[in-house]
């Protein structure tokens, strides 16, 4: 049974491992992330923290192991969801996260809400406002900073309705400003999902976590 994206999801990790050639990634992780649970990955560069995220949100498939990602909120005793369906309903932003640079942000806002919807009652324009870029919408992705373009991808992220979110070193190009505002914005959707901060020793990039992993 395909996952609701309504409903913060629960994921297992079995034996998970990865590799990129010869070079081992991850070997034998084993976790258990319950469903709306703040979890913060951490480690050092080269850990796997991006690796990992990104085999969390669906995006990649680990080179042995398992992984499942369920629900117990549905009608069902326990749904779980196939890979094929789970990158429809998490989200994942990190710096290799890309966006079309020719559309304006009211135009990437536009072409995202055609497949995904937004959490009930928020309005991603609020939040484009919060952060200061009202009168960016009419710009080219392209043509903004480093920091505005961050502020796009964690709108974009935040904003839609998941069973999972995946956040990659959120504050990447955030100035304390952005790093307020981004914190109220995570602070907002907390208890409505489950949220993965992978993070560099960062505390700005997550809120208080129910569960860290150590990658070494």
């Amino acid at each position: 049974m395909e996952l609701n994206p309504a409903i913060p999801c629960s994921i297992s990790l079995n034996s998970v491992q990865h590799r990129f050639g010869k070079l081992e990634v991850l070997s034998g992780l084993n976790a258990h992330i319950a469903g709306g649970e703040h979890v913060v990955i951490e480690g050092t560069n080269g850990s796997g923290k991006s690796t990992l995220g990104q085999i969390l949100a669906g995006h990649l498939t680990c080179t042995s192991g398992e992984i499942k990602w369920y629900q117990t909120q549905t009608l069902a005793a326990k749904a779980t969801s196939h890979l094929d369906d789970i990158t429809l309903q998490t989200m994942l932003m990190g710096p290799a996260s890309s966006l079309h640079p020719l559309l304006t942000i009211e135009e990437l806002l536009a072409f995202h809400a055609a497949f995904r919807s937004w959490w009930p009652g928020l309005d991603p324009l609020d939040w484009i406002g919060d952060c200061g870029l009202s009168n960016h919408l009419q710009s080219p992705y392209s043509t903004l900073s480093s920091g505005m373009q961050q502020r796009v991808k964690l709108v974009l992220a935040l904003a839609t309705e998941s069973a999972l979110v995946v956040l990659d070193e959120p504050c990447v190009n955030l100035d304390k400003k952005g790093i307020d505002w981004y914190q109220s914005c995570l602070q907002t959707i907390a208890n409505q999902t489950t949220i993965i901060v992978c993070s560099n020793d960062r505390k700005e990039d997550h809120l208080t976590p129910t569960q860290v992993i150590q990658l070494n």
